[in-house]
């Protein structure tokens, strides 16, 4: 397939300069079949273009057997701590391993990474004169009490510089 630009300059040098299909091959070194077929349609053929998809895949039929699965270990996930949150890369393997998964390890990164889209955390860092502000933060954290995992809240006071 030839540019737009050559098909206008092919009719262009037949129609309007007068030159044969012979002369315009040994100037623009296109085959004389193309500039045959080029002169003899009537229309130029409008520009093969692609619609642009923004998102909007559907995912196969294996990854959508397992999407409530992946969904369920997401919601898991909340309640655990970040370093015990599954990667694309185990949630992979469990899926091989326990659901018989036959799809690439790839369409389960894509799911992850759009199920993973949330904001981040901005973090500012803070400089203040020696004594003249504190920082206040709370919290959970999940503590062995009693032989039992309880969570607990937790309240901390930080002088600045101290």
């Amino acid at each position: 397939m030839i540019h737009m630009a050559q098909i206008y300059r092919i009719k262009w040098m037949h129609e309007r300069e007068g030159l044969s299909q012979r002369q315009i091959v040994q100037q623009l070194g296109l085959s004389r079949n193309t500039v045959a077929k080029y002169l003899a349609m009537d229309e130029i053929p409008a520009p093969l273009t692609r619609k642009k998809s923004y998102g909007h895949r559907r995912y196969g039929d294996e990854i959508m057997r397992v999407l409530p699965i992946l969904e369920q270990w997401f919601q898991d996930d909340e309640s655990a701590w970040k370093k015990q949150h599954h990667t694309a890369t185990r949630m992979y393997e469990r899926l091989v391993k326990e659901y018989d998964f036959k799809g690439s390890a790839s369409n389960v990164r894509r799911v992850v990474a759009r199920c993973k889209q949330t904001l981040k955390e901005v973090f500012i860092p803070l400089e203040f004169q020696l004594g003249h502000q504190f920082q206040v933060d709370w919290g959970k954290a999940d503590v062995l009490f009693q032989g039992k995992l309880t969570r607990v809240h937790l309240f901390c006071v930080e002088l600045a510089a101290s």
